[in-house]
C-alpha cells in the first residue's frame, strides 16, 4: 500500500512538472517545430522530458550565467564595403563588426599542414597565445605542443589555455599534463566547468570555438581541436579530414576580443597583456569574423547562412560531419534547387556517433529526392566545414551545419569575400569529391521509420 501510494505521489508530481514545463515552453520565443516537439516529448516521455528540458531548454544568457559578457566586436579603420553582398550587411545589422581588408588568409588544407603551421605559429609568438579549443588531447601531439607553450611561458610570454569543461572531462579531472605550463607561469580554464561550479554550468551550452590567437595579430582558426585525431607530424588512417586557416591582420584581432571576453568573463578578470589596436596591412584578404552563441545578442550566423542560400545563384556546396538543419535552412536550400541552384553536400560516410549518422541520414534522403547532390567522405573521419556560395562567399570555421551549432553551442565562423581566398576554398573542396561515394543507400521501412523519428525530436535538442 505505501509503495502504491508513493509511486502514485511521485507520477503525480512528475507530471505537475510537465504541466509547468509546457506552460514555460508556451512562453518562450521558440520557432513551431521546436515547440512542438518539446511538447511531444514532455507527453510521451515524461520522466526523460523533464530531465532533458531542464538541461537544454535555454540556450541566450540567463540569469544561471548573467555574469557572461555578451560579445560585441567594433567597427575600426579597416572596415571595407562588400558590394553586392547582402549578407554581410544583414550581418552588420545584427551588430556583428563589418567586414575588414588588409588581411592574409591561408587554408591548412589537412592535420599534418595544419599541424606544421600551428607549431610555426607558436615558435615566433612574441608576447601573447591565447588557445580556446573544445577538446585538448592528452597524447604525442598535445605533449609536444605543450612543450612549446611550457616553453614561451619560461621566456615570459603570456600563455592562456580555455578549454570546455564537457569537451575535455577526463583532462579536467586529471590535468596532470598541464601542471609544467602552470609551473611555468602559464594559465588554463576549464569553460563551465561542471565539478568546481556546478550550478553556474550548463550542460547544454558548450564552447566549441576553436582559436590559437598569437600576439593578438595571428590566428588559426577552423574546424580542428588539439589533439592526435586532428593534428599529427605525420599522416594516417587515424587523423581525421578537417579543415582550418592561418588569418593575419584586421580580422585577427576580433578573434582576440572574443577570445578576451570569453576569458575575462569566465574568470572575472581581466587579461594582462592588451593589445593595442593599430592598422595592420597583412593583405588584401577580406573577411567578416563572426561569433554566435549565447553570448551573442541574436541568432546572426544563422540569419546569415540563411540569407546566403536564398541569394544563391549558381551552387551552393556545404561541407560537414553533422548535418540537421532546421525546417527554414531545408526549405532554403530546397527552394534553392528549385531555382536552378546547384548543390552539393560533403559529409562523413561514418562519424565518430552512430545516432547522429541516423539523425542526419533523413534530412539527406528528404534533399536527395529534391535532386541535391548528396557525397559521403569515405577515405577517414571527416570533421571539416566550410560552405561555399558562388563565388561571393565562403564560410570557414567551427560551426556545423546543424541546430545545436546554430542554436546552442559558442561558435564562430570567417565570412571570406575576396575572390582569390574563395577560389582557394572551391578548390579544396572539388578536391575531396574523388574521394567520395555519391546517394544514400537504400532505406527499408524500419530504416526510414528510425530515421523520421530522430527528426521529430531533433528540434528539441
Amino acid at each position: 500500500m505505501i509503495e502504491f501510494v508513493t509511486l502514485h505521489f511521485f507520477t503525480l508530481v512528475t507530471f505537475l512538472f510537465v504541466f509547468l514545463a509546457i506552460g514555460h515552453l508556451l512562453t518562450q520565443r521558440k520557432k513551431p517545430s521546436s515547440t512542438i516537439a518539446w511538447t511531444l516529448t514532455l507527453i510521451l516521455l515524461p520522466y526523460l522530458g523533464i530531465v532533458l528540458y531542464m538541461i537544454f531548454q535555454d540556450r541566450k544568457l540567463n540569469k544561471i550565467i548573467q555574469n557572461m559578457h555578451e560579445i560585441r566586436l567594433e567597427d575600426g579603420d579597416d572596415v571595407v564595403e562588400v558590394p553586392h553582398s547582402r549578407t554581410e550587411h544583414l550581418l552588420r545589422a545584427n551588430g556583428i563588426a563589418g567586414a575588414t581588408g588588409n588581411n592574409s588568409f591561408e587554408l591548412c588544407v589537412d592535420g599534418v599542414d595544419a599541424y606544421e603551421k600551428l607549431c610555426h605559429l607558436l615558435e615566433r609568438a612574441q608576447k601573447s597565445i591565447y588557445i580556446s579549443t573544445y577538446i585538448f588531447g592528452r597524447d604525442d601531439v598535445t605533449k609536444h605542443l605543450l612543450d612549446i607553450l611550457v616553453k614561451k611561458a619560461k621566456e615570459g610570454l603570456e600563455v592562456k589555455l580555455l578549454i570546455d569543461a564537457f569537451g575535455s572531462q577526463l583532462l579536467e579531472i586529471f590535468p596532470q599534463s598541464l601542471a609544467g605550463l602552470k609551473k611555468a607561469g602559464g594559465e588554463y580554464h576549464f569553460f563551465m566547468s561542471m565539478i568546481k561550479h556546478p550550478r553556474e554550468s550548463k550542460l547544454n551550452l558548450r564552447n566549441h570555438r576553436k582559436m590559437i590567437v598569437v600576439d593578438g595579430e595571428s590566428v588559426m582558426s577552423g574546424g580542428i581541436n588539439i589533439s592526435q585525431e586532428y593534428l599529427s607530424a605525420e599522416d594516417s588512417q587515424a587523423l581525421w579530414m578537417d579543415l582550418s586557416f592561418i588569418l593575419k591582420g584586421a580580422g585577427a584581432r576580433h578573434y582576440y576580443e572574443i577570445f578576451r571576453y570569453n576569458w575575462e568573463s569566465e574568470l572575472n578578470r581581466a587579461l594582462e597583456t592588451h593589445h593595442d589596436k593599430h592598422n595592420i596591412d597583412a593583405g588584401d584578404a577580406i573577411v567578416q569574423v563572426v561569433p554566435s552563441g549565447p553570448d551573442v545578442k541574436t541568432d546572426a550566423l544563422y540569419e546569415a547562412y540563411l540569407s546566403a542560400i536564398y541569394e544563391a545563384q549558381e551552387k551552393i556546396w556545404i561541407v560537414t560531419p553533422y548535418f540537421a538543419p532546421d525546417s527554414s535552412l531545408m526549405d532554403a536550400l530546397i527552394v534553392a534547387r528549385h531555382r536552378g541552384v546547384e548543390i552539393k553536400i560533403i559529409t562523413a560516410k561514418v562519424s565518430d556517433n552512430f545516432l547522429v549518422d541516423i539523425s542526419c541520414s533523413g534530412f539527406l534522403r528528404d534533399l536527395e529526392k529534391e535532386q541535391v547532390e548528396i557525397l559521403f567522405y569515405k577515405d577517414k573521419m571527416m570533421h571539416a566545414k566550410a560552405c561555399l556560395v558562388d563565388q561571393k562567399c565562403a564560410m570557414l570555421g567551427s560551426s556545423n551545419f546543424d541546430a545545436r551549432s546554430f542554436f546552442y553551442n559558442f561558435e564562430v565562423v570567417s565570412f571570406l569575400y575576396s575572390k582569390k581566398d574563395i577560389a582557394d576554398v572551391a578548390l579544396w573542396i572539388e578536391r575531396l569529391f574523388s574521394s567520395c561515394e555519391k546517394g544514400m543507400r537504400e532505406g527499408g521501412r524500419v530504416r526510414i521509420l528510425i530515421e523520421n523519428f530522430f527528426k521529430i525530436f531533433a528540434p528539441a535538442l
